[in-house]
């Protein structure tokens, strides 16, 4: 364990990647209004839908996971999920048997307005300049989550947003384009499709 922690990119350099991505200090501040307002003109659950939202994020674009989260949310039905493995997370949500991963667990926090959970997942890892296996292992996370609360307490910030910071800052050097939360675009673009939601297949695996 102590060799990952070592190699892990230190405060200062995690700061300076910060510094290149402020403009996402906000990234989960705007998420959670965009939840909030959707949520309100559906009439659903608020802390369900981020769960959703939340369970459909692994190995999945920023878009895609809304616009599964959407149709999901809509038709309840949960074909629209590709992967087995995540169905069954996001089935195991919704009956109520809550969420085991870190990563998403953390995710739904913030989602939900907590702000001081940190969310670690692949671009984090490479920020990092760790592999997002070692976030598997407690004292790899508990290492690199305290490098995230560290740079945040440097910056005079909350943890997610240091981290929402980090996140753009490393995507940004890497020539990718910013990918903000856009629930409520989405929204008002499946309401104009008729909820024919465009890209979300419903044939499972």
């Amino acid at each position: 364990m102590p060799v990952v922690a070592k190699r892990m990119t230190s405060v200062d350099k995690l700061v300076d990647i910060a510094c290149d991505g402020l403009y996402g200090r906000n990234w989960y501040r705007d998420a959670t209004s965009h939840i909030d307002w959707v949520s309100y003109c559906e009439g659903w659950d608020r802390d369900e839908f981020a769960g959703v939202l939340a369970t459909t994020s692994p190995r999945c674009s920023v878009v895609r996971n809304i616009r599964m989260s959407l149709h999901f949310m809509h038709h309840r039905d949960i074909r629209v999920v590709p992967m087995r493995g995540i169905r069954t997370s996001v089935q195991r949500f919704v009956d109520g048997k809550g969420i085991a991963g870190q990563k998403t667990s953390a995710f739904c926090a913030n989602l939900s307005g907590d702000y001081s959970r940190v969310t670690l997942d692949v671009w984090m890892a490479y920020a990092l300049g760790i592999d997002q296996t070692d976030f598997t292992r407690v004292a790899s996370h508990a290492k690199a989550t305290d490098r995230i609360v560290t740079v945040a307490r440097v910056m005079s910030m909350e943890p997610a947003e240091a981290q929402a910071c980090i996140w753009t800052g490393y995507r940004t050097r890497k020539g990718l384009n910013h990918s903000p939360f856009s629930v409520a675009s989405e929204y008002y673009t499946a309401r104009a499709n008729g909820w024919d939601i465009e890209g979300c297949s419903i044939h499972a695996n």
